[in-house]
């Protein structure tokens, strides 16, 4: 998979390479891998059965379980990449209504989603889940990358022909599955979307100055692989306060999905 450098390169638009450069983030992709054989519980993975402890419960809405839709071994971004501010270890699983699919902005929304981390992967157990409850299962496996802010590119003046060519060649790629970085967003900006109907801050340019004290956990593309269509093919994101990532108060995880 090209990275956005070689992409502008490719296609005679390195002089973009300099000021995109400012723009980015290191964050990390998550690609899909077809599993050889039984993947280990705790694995990173999309889709599959959840592992939990033994004295955990499968979240639940209105008495019916949640979808796994993935679960991240957070050793494995620790082996993939530099610095970053997810622990060293620990296992993070998300989870989500996949039938109703919430879009997060309402309070009732809260209970459609769920964020769970355990410090200690080698105790979770693979619990039983009938097949149509649960998406396809692939491994995940973490690929470091400078993220290109895409809703500062869309502000940036380019001529009609040049701004075709470079919004087509950052949509390339799909699905966009990530964790860090900057979000690649669907529509409007998703960090002052989280903080104004997430988070409650009503006014919008309070929302934009918060915008800064977000960090994209995970964010979760439609994808025909793993037979989900997030709206009309739209993107999960998962997006938590630096100061509760720090605490690892994943309880305090929101999330809002975006789709054309």
């Amino acid at each position: 998979m090209k990275t956005w450098k070689e992409k502008l390169v490719a296609n005679g638009l390195a002089e973009y390479i300099a000021p995109f450069s400012e723009l980015t983030k290191p964050g990390f992709r998550l690609n899909k891998e077809d599993a050889a054989g039984t993947l280990a519980p705790g694995a990173s993975k999309f889709g599959g059965a959840p592992d939990l402890p033994p004295d955990v419960e499968i979240p639940s809405k209105d008495g019916k379980p949640l979808t796994l839709i993935a679960q991240l071994n957070l050793s494995d971004a620790a082996l993939a990449g530099t610095a970053h501010p997810l622990p060293g270890s620990g296992a993070l699983s998300f989870f989500y209504d996949t039938e109703e699919q919430p879009w997060g902005g309402e309070p009732e929304d809260r209970n459609g989603w769920k964020v769970l981390y355990f410090e200690s992967p080698a105790e979770l157990e693979r619990r039983e889940v009938p097949e149509e409850a649960m998406l396809p299962e692939f491994a995940a496996a973490f690929l470091e990358q400078e993220m290109l802010d895409t809703d500062a590119v869309i502000g940036m003046d380019f001529d009609d022909d040049t701004g075709d060519a470079i919004f087509g060649l950052l949509e390339e790629g799909a699905p966009h599955h990530r964790v860090l970085g900057h979000p690649f967003a669907v529509q409007n900006p998703v960090f002052p979307e989280i903080a104004h109907y997430c988070d409650g801050i009503e006014d919008w340019d309070e929302a934009a100055k918060a915008a800064d004290d977000y960090v994209l956990l995970f964010q979760m593309d439609s994808d025909e692989d793993l037979d989900v269509v997030w709206g009309d093919l739209g993107m999960l994101y998962f997006c938590i306060r630096k100061k509760d990532l720090a605490g690892k108060r994943f309880d305090r995880t929101q999330m809002i999905m975006q789709c054309g």
